[in-house]
């Protein structure tokens, strides 16, 4: 590992922190039903991870940003780093462990659908201490990602993050032991309706998002899918509208949307300007396989919305 010079802090739009993964894809047609064999249309290989691949989409954007996490001294480690160098990611503080496996994600999705069955596999020893964040002290930041999988050391980094006044973003996809422990330190709260409803036990992803408020977020966010995002803020909650595109593959949409909503608290945007940008970011990745692939740039991003604000207006 790395260290910087102590003297001079090393200051960041964003650092993210948590779950690395390589992921394999394959598109299936048709999706097998159990104990059913198919032939893959379509494969990739790509780092993943709901934090690095939010980083990539902010790097994209044009922000600073570094990841904190872990990987094995082995070739899927050395490809997942050298992958998220060569988007604009910062992996100078990436840990390589010779005691560890990289994590591998492997992941099929439905050609008619684009929707994905995600496996994660991941070394139960693949877990970040406090003793490997002893460069803390040489870095700034204006926003820190969290993912909530490991919730002590996502809050050993938040209390960091909170003393320089860093803002906290928090991604929770799916149902999570102790997540709960960290939102006490979350100013934008961004969760999937899936965790949303399974958290609040309500089956409105509108009530959910209201119920997400009492956590004491500054913002929270519900994820709809095709169908948009949710957002409250000051007890003023709204639909965001999604964008209508030939879905390809949805893995990583949720990441991406993630890193765009991000670059719009970044550029202090309105927050119903940052939820458009953040829905458009992640339809136009859906067009690709991979998580990665399909991220835009922030001339492609801004041309999207402006031809699907003209398509609209035009019917």
């Amino acid at each position: 590992m790395v260290r910087s010079n102590l003297n001079k802090k090393i200051k960041y739009d964003c650092v993210g922190l948590e779950v690395n993964a390589l992921d394999y894809l394959s598109i299936l047609d048709p999706y097998p039903r159990l104990d059913d064999k198919v032939d893959v249309v379509k494969s990739s290989i790509q780092g993943g991870g709901p934090v690095p691949t939010a980083l990539v989409t902010l790097a994209k954007l044009g922000a600073k940003v570094c990841y904190i996490g872990k990987v094995g001294d082995d070739a899927e480690g050395e490809l997942v780093r050298s992958q998220l160098e060569k988007e604009g990611v910062d992996t100078r503080f990436v840990i390589v462990d010779k005691k560890i496996k990289t994590s591998k994600a492997y992941i099929w999705v439905d050609k008619k659908s684009g929707k994905r069955t995600v496996a994660l596999d991941r070394d139960r020893k693949n877990i970040l201490s406090k003793k490997d964040l002893g460069f803390l002290d040489s870095i700034s930041t204006k926003y820190l990602h969290l993912d909530a999988r490991e919730p002590q050391i996502n809050i050993t980094i938040a209390v960091w993050a909170k003393k320089q006044r860093a803002h906290v973003c928090l991604d929770v996809g799916s149902m999570r032991k102790g997540v709960e422990q960290v939102f006490p330190y979350v100013d934008h709260l961004i969760v999937s309706k899936r965790f949303a409803c399974g958290f609040t036990k309500d089956t409105d992803p509108h009530m959910a998002c209201r119920k997400l408020m009492k956590t004491g977020c500054e913002t929270a966010v519900v994820t709809i899918g095709e169908k948009g995002c949710i957002c409250d803020a000051n007890d003023r909650i709204f639909l965001s509208p999604g964008f209508g595109v030939k879905v390809v593959d949805t893995t990583g949409a949720g990441d991406v949307f993630h890193g765009a909503f991000i670059y719009g608290l970044l550029e202090s945007w309105p927050l119903r300007k940052t939820a458009k940008f953040a829905n458009a970011c992640a339809a136009m990745k859906c067009r690709r396989l991979g998580g990665r692939a399909g991220i835009p740039t922030l001339n492609e991003a801004r041309n999207f919305i402006e031809t699907f604000k003209n398509k609209t207006k035009i019917k």
